[in-house]
């Protein structure tokens, strides 16, 4: 998969608001419903396109709330990240995420809290960070750049507040990116049970010129 410069696309990359949720949920519900990690939770395509919408109204909304969204495009991608403070206050309603969580993937509620609980045994809690928590380009989109792009611009933020950066990657584009962006492997991967593979990866904040 190729990208182009992070400039061309980043021209077109807006700042997300409560007003775009509903097509920021069907734009990830598009580019996810064949992704290896929302079949693993729901098997079923039929049942996961059902599914997904609901699914993804959850991080968007903490993502809204606790830390950012990027759009690109007339959402041809946009990327899903949460502040330092956001991450700390999210997991203060994990509760509350958790259930709605549940009632939106239904049968897949199991495989969904083993992802959630391979995350977390993983996240690093050593010092706070910006974290990229989802990222989508839509079907026939994937040459523009979109996703180096926004990447781009949140580390270009989390840089000029200090602070470093973490993805967690789940395909062989997303991981080629954050190298392109300076993250490196971070700790082991995340091996779900006869299932696909996500690679932590970590940014450290670099000063301007570094």
């Amino acid at each position: 998969m190729t990208y182009t410069e992070p400039a061309t696309a980043a021209r077109t990359i807006r700042p997300g608001g409560p007003e775009d949720t509903d097509r920021l949920c069907g734009l990830l519900a598009e580019a996810f419903q064949d992704d290896p990690l929302t079949a693993w939770i729901l098997p079923d395509p039929v049942e996961r396109a059902a599914a997904l919408p609901a699914f993804f109204r959850v991080f968007v909304d903490l993502s809204l709330a606790h830390g950012g969204v990027l759009v690109g495009g007339d959402f041809a991608a946009a990327l899903l990240y949460l502040s330092p403070a956001g991450w700390e206050e999210a997991q203060e309603r994990d509760e509350d995420v958790q259930r709605r969580l549940a009632e939106a993937v239904g049968s897949g509620t199991a495989a969904l809290f083993t992802i959630l609980a391979m995350q977390a045994a993983h996240h690093p809690s050593e010092e706070p960070q910006y974290y990229a928590s989802f990222g989508a380009v839509r079907p026939g989109e994937q040459q523009g750049g979109w996703m180096t792009g926004m990447l781009s611009l949140l580390v270009a933020r989390a840089d000029a507040e200090g602070v470093p950066t973490y993805v967690e990657a789940s395909s062989p584009g997303g991981y080629a990116v954050s190298l392109r962006n300076g993250f490196a492997p971070l700790g082991t991967e995340i091996r779900l049970p006869d299932g696909p593979v996500l690679r932590p990866m970590w940014r450290p904040a670099r000063r301007s010129g570094a």
